[in-house]
């Protein structure tokens, strides 16, 4: 099942976007894999894209191979595909397929952060935080944390809520951490239900007040 729909999903993505007309794409699992090596070859950033994702999963002939994923990855990274980005970006930070370069991985999340990637800006932000190949520096991870959570991207806004809880980075604000926590709440983000009841036990009920009007603007749409 798994194969099939993966094998779907690549025909589909060759029609789309491809500016060719659809009755001559490819129809086949097979069509499609000779389609996309063909591209690849040729320099298609899609393309050495998918080829990354087949060989990251193993997909159907194909075994898995992180090395072989890493490469087509990076061939696409390097052409500025932000998902490719990401992917050599996690590669770096935890060894997959290459070896673990954390200052590096820093480096291509950067770019796809930069490319409004929320998985990239939260990572990167982690990194920054938690002084991850680098020096600590909470206020620009404050600032990713920030783009990624303004998007809806969940871990990113349980990270926020986190952030103005501690103050980390920024002023102390419980208001703001309870909105945040509330949002990935929302987004049934594990173990940010629990935060925010936790938090509740420290605030006034000004700060309630306040809480819930800045929860009703990142409430999901």
């Amino acid at each position: 099942m798994y194969r099939s729909l993966a094998a779907a999903l690549i025909v589909i993505a060759l029609t789309c976007g491809s500016g060719r007309d659809p009755a001559a794409q490819p129809s086949t699992y097979g069509d499609a894999m000779r389609w996309y090596e063909r591209e690849a070859a040729k320099g298609s950033a899609k393309a050495r894209y998918f080829l990354g994702l087949l060989y990251e999963r193993g997909g159907g002939p194909r075994t898995k191979d992180l090395a072989k994923a890493f490469q087509w990855f990076a061939k696409a990274a390097a052409q500025g595909h932000a998902r490719a980005q990401y992917k050599i970006s996690r590669a770096y930070q935890f060894g997959l397929g290459t070896v673990s370069d954390p200052e590096k991985a820093v480096l291509w999340y950067r770019r796809a952060a930069g490319q409004g990637l929320p998985e990239a800006q939260h990572n990167l932000a982690y990194m920054l935080e938690n002084a991850v190949s680098t020096e600590r520096l909470p206020d620009e991870a404050v600032r990713w944390y920030r783009e990624a959570a303004e998007s809806g991207f969940g871990p990113s806004q349980f990270a926020l809520g986190s952030v103005y809880m501690r103050g980390m980075g920024v002023e102390r604000n419980l208001a703001e951490a309870w909105a945040w926590l509330r949002a990935a709440e929302s987004r049934q983000v594990a173990g940010a239900g629990e935060a925010r009841a936790a938090l509740e036990k420290e605030m006034t009920p000004e700060e309630m007040s306040q809480a819930r009007k800045m929860a009703e603007l990142r409430s999901p749409r």
